[in-house]
C-alpha cells in the first residue's frame, strides 16, 4: 500500500471517528448537523477511491452506473410494492428523489458494490463464488446497520420491525448486481475502497452498540 494511500483512509478514519462521536455523545443540533452531511459522505466516499483506482475503463463507469440504477429501481420496487425487502419508506437524511426514492441510494448502491469486489479481488477467482461471499458480506454489512439508519432517518420499517424477508433480499439482490458488476468489469483491487468499507462497517457497529 503506498503512503498517499495509508494517509487517506487514515484521514477517513479521523472523519468517521468523529462522527461516531458527534452521533453518539452530541447534542440534538450536532447530532443533526452529522446527520445531514450524510450525502455528502455517500458521494465523497466513492469518489475518492474512484480518483485512486489504477485503471478506469468503460466496463468499470458503465457497470457503477448500471448497478447504481438498478439499485435504484430495485428500492422503487420494494417501497412501492413491499414484495422486495418488506413494508419501509425513506425519510429525508437522503435527501431529494423520485416519487420517494432518494437519488443518493443509487449511489450507495454503487460505493457498497465497488468497496465489496476490491475487497474480494484476488482472493476469489470464480465469480459466482465470489457473487456470493460478497453477497453475505453485504448482508451483514446490512444486518449490523439497519438499527443505525431507521435512527439516523434513512429510512423506517412499518411497525419499526426490520424483517426477516429483508435480509434474504439483500443477499439475493446484492448477489444479482455484484455478478452484474463482475461481468462488466474487471475487478481490481482498491486499497482506499478496502479500507472505506472496514471504517464504514466499524462505524455503523460502533453506533448500533451505544444507540
Amino acid at each position: 500500500m503506498q503512503s498517499t494511500e495509508k494517509r487517506v483512509i487514515g484521514i477517513a478514519a479521523i472523519i468517521y471517528t468523529v462522527g461516531a462521536i458527534g452521533l453518539s455523545f452530541g447534542n440534538a443540533g450536532i447530532r443533526h448537523y452529522f446527520i445531514q452531511l450524510t450525502p455528502v459522505n455517500l458521494a465523497v466516499s466513492l469518489l475518492i477511491p474512484l480518483l485512486f483506482q489504477k485503471k478506469w475503463t468503460v466496463g468499470l463507469l458503465l457497470g457503477l452506473f448500471c448497478v447504481g440504477a438498478a439499485g435504484f429501481f430495485i428500492e422503487y420496487a420494494g417501497v412501492h410494492t413491499g414484495l422486495v425487502f418488506g413494508n419501509y419508506h425513506y425519510g429525508k437524511t437522503l435527501g431529494p428523489g423520485w416519487q420517494g426514492i432518494p437519488f443518493m441510494i443509487a449511489v450507495n448502491w454503487a460505493m457498497l458494490i465497488f468497496f465489496t469486489t476490491s475487497f474480494l479481488a484476488g482472493k476469489v477467482s470464480n465469480p459466482w463464488f465470489l457473487a456470493a461471499i460478497g453477497g453475505l458480506m453485504m448482508t451483514c454489512y446490512d444486518f449490523i446497520m439497519e438499527p443505525v439508519a431507521v435512527w439516523m432517518d434513512l429510512w423506517h420499517w412499518q411497525k419499526g420491525i426490520i424483517p426477516n424477508q429483508n435480509y434474504l433480499a439483500w443477499f439475493i439482490c446484492s448477489f444479482i448486481l455484484l455478478r452484474l458488476f463482475i461481468w462488466m468489469s474487471k475487478i481490481e483491487r482498491n486499497n482506499i475502497a478496502i479500507g472505506l468499507l472496514v471504517i464504514q462497517t466499524l462505524f455503523f457497529g460502533v453506533l448500533r452498540l451505544i444507540l
